[in-house]
């Protein structure tokens, strides 16, 4: 009886779909989607935070200029007949820097309103004397240069301008706080919040300029206004530097 031969076949190899192979691919694929989502949460965190110091950095200048906005409307609503205003003039200046920026003027017939915004919150602690207020919010509490000192600086770049053609020349220094919660000022009644502002400018009631005067006072201030960008940034420069060296 003979018999048939045997035939050895080799094994199969597994196919590519086997489960072990499907398990490796799939936790590959894991691994990978988990990759992506942390390095999208590293971009995330880090937009974040660029964001944060953005508005950090930026956040002092918005207040400021919605602050200066604000005291702008409010001056707006003064008599046109006997009251112009201009709003964040550069002029040159003899100071510490060769120009000082006002934020508002009121060229009057009673006389050049100089009017410096200061868009703090909290409670504000000073004396007219003293060199430095103090602005508390809760138990944190945050020194700044006195502002009546840093308004005299624009009052006198003012008055240099124009005091050789008008030698009975008035320019009365004014700051206001939009935004204070209240007010410990001693030793001056020209500082307030708006309202208080508003009515001591309507108190002087002493015609200083005829309106011929007045108009050509304006017109000189309006041109003078330094408007070149380059110019300004580099007084904002000088400011930030005065600032810290202050602070040093």
């Amino acid at each position: 009886m003979r018999l048939g031969k045997i035939i050895k076949t080799a094994p199969e190899k597994p196919s590519g779909d086997c489960p072990s192979r499907r398990y490796y691919v799939f936790r590959a694929d894991i691994l990978k989607i988990n990759s992506n989502m942390n390095f999208f949460y590293f971009l995330l965190a880090v937009a974040t935070i660029c964001i944060a110091l953005f508005i950090k950095i930026k956040m002092p200048l918005w207040i400021g200029r919605s602050g200066e906005r604000f005291v702008n409307r409010s001056l707006e609503r003064l008599d046109p007949a006997h009251y112009m205003i201009l709003n964040d003039i550069m002029l040159p200046s003899a100071g510490s820097l060769s120009a000082t920026q006002i934020d508002h003027l009121v060229v009057s017939n009673y006389g050049i309103f100089c009017i410096e915004t200061k868009a703090y919150k909290g409670w504000i602690f000073g004396d007219s004397n003293q060199e430095y207020w103090t602005q508390v919010i809760y138990r944190y509490k945050t020194r700044f240069y006195n502002p009546l000192r840093q308004n005299y600086a624009h009052t006198k770049a003012i008055e240099d301008l124009l005091i050789s053609q008008y030698p009975n020349l008035k320019v009365i220094s004014l700051v206001v706080f939009p935004y204070a919660g209240k007010l410990k000022i001693s030793g001056t009644d020209l500082v307030g919040y708006m309202r208080d502002i508003v009515k001591k400018i309507e108190s002087f009631n002493y015609v200083v300029f005829p309106d011929a005067q007045r108009d050509e006072i304006y017109k000189i201030l309006a041109d003078t206004n330094i408007q070149d960008r380059g110019a300004r940034k580099t007084h904002d420069k000088g400011v930030r530097d005065l600032r810290a060296a202050r602070k040093a």
